[in-house]
């Protein structure tokens, strides 16, 4: 028989109640990074999708409605899980990213996000420059949001930029399996995103 005094009892109990908390914290914090993951991307597929864009970037401007209808049809039959990154390029361009994501918060819907993206890139056009204005512009145009603190997901967006070593936009990056490709411009993105189908 092994005999336990006070001082190891009490040592042991210290070290179960840490361990305790220790995966308590590690189940939070994985609970809350799922939850800030699912606010950002958009459907089930295996094949992953992300798509780094500017609203003050020009081709950017011009091939997103080119490729609203493929993302959407592409998501909605679980073939992509699409997540849109705002690389932060332009001086405003974290400003518009902030909104996109109030935006989607309030409704969580891909046709919702792209036209949201859509009426993004309108307000970049003008372009709106300050948060007032731009608020009263998402308003006018029927979108709600929802302010929350967006700093844990530009963490996470910023390690993906960074990942992907994004340094122009827009730039498409294609994961499927172990296999991870990089499309650089519009036409070599809408031919990637079509053999998606």
């Amino acid at each position: 028989m092994i005999m336990i005094n006070c001082h190891q009892k009490r040592c042991a109990e210290k070290l179960i109640l840490s361990i305790v908390f220790f995966l308590s914290l590690s189940t939070i914090a994985t609970t809350v990074l799922a939850q800030e993951m699912s606010l950002f991307s958009f459907g089930k597929g295996k094949t992953q999708v992300r798509l780094y864009a500017d609203y003050f970037c020009g081709p950017c401007r011009n091939l997103e409605p080119k490729i609203e209808y493929l993302i959407s049809d592409l998501v909605k039959r679980d073939k992509i899980t699409i997540i849109f990154i705002d690389a932060p390029f332009h001086k405003y361009s974290s400003l518009y990213a902030k909104y996109f994501l109030y935006i989607i918060s309030e409704k969580k819907e891909i046709s919702h996000a792209l036209k949201a993206r859509s009426m993004l890139f309108e307000g970049s056009k003008s372009p709106i420059e300050e948060q007032e204005k731009l608020e009263a512009f998402i308003q006018n145009k029927g979108f709600k949001f929802r302010i929350f603190d967006a700093k844990p997901v530009f963490a996470i967006l910023q390690n993906y930029i960074r990942e992907d070593q994004i340094n122009a936009t827009p730039t498409c990056i294609i994961i499927n399996g172990t296999k991870k490709e990089a499309f650089y411009n519009g036409e070599d993105i809408i031919k990637a995103l079509e053999k998606l189908k």
